[in-house]
């Protein structure tokens, strides 16, 4: 069976659906009942259009991983915050914005093991900013330079995860359970 239709068949079972989108309290309130793993899996594939509130929720937990900080900062900080941010101390400081949350966490998370698998170069424009404002910017005194370099040391283990802000069970737990595998 190839790629597409295993996923096909994964989209068509209705047991995969654990909590249907937009149900944001619902999910935060199973999310407390679950691993920073399974956190992990969720923010992975994320819908950012189902909102931050579930990102935020998870950033504020102590044992949220660096992994799952670093991936949330990076998707959103460097493609939209981080250029405002460097230039604007009300966007910089916005207390309520996950990018700040994250920073302002850093150092609490306990653990630092999580891949967060950010693909996209940072962009050279944003490397050449950091340099010529060296130490003498808004996030200046923040760990911005180590979640920007941080890699992690292994995948999140879950058989949960998200999609188009779902939760659902995750394909690869999934093809598991029903005796599934990709041959071509």
């Amino acid at each position: 069976m190839d790629h597409y239709d295993v996923l096909c068949k994964w989209w068509a079972d209705p047991d995969v659906l654990i909590i249907p989108a937009n149900e944001t309290d619902q999910i935060i309130e199973w999310l407390g009942h679950q691993t920073p793993d399974t956190w992990h899996q969720v923010v992975m594939n994320w819908n950012w259009d189902a909102g931050n509130e579930v990102l935020s929720w998870i950033l504020a937990q102590d044992n949220c991983d660096k992994g799952t900080a670093a991936y949330i900062f990076l998707v959103e900080g460097v493609g939209h915050w981080l250029w405002g941010a460097l230039v604007d101390a009300d966007k910089a400081h916005d207390t309520k914005h996950i990018c700040r949350i994250a920073l302002d966490n850093w150092h609490r998370y306990m653990t630092g093991e999580l891949k967060h698998k950010y693909d996209d170069d940072i962009p050279d424009q944003l490397i050449e900013m950091l340099r010529e404002k060296g130490d003498e910017h808004q996030l200046a005194d923040t760990p911005l330079k180590e979640i920007m370099h941080y890699e992690g040391t292994r995948g999140a283990v879950s058989e949960y995860a998200s999609e188009d802000g779902k939760i659902v069970i995750a394909p690869d737990y999934w093809m598991k359970t029903k005796s599934l595998e990709i041959t071509s």
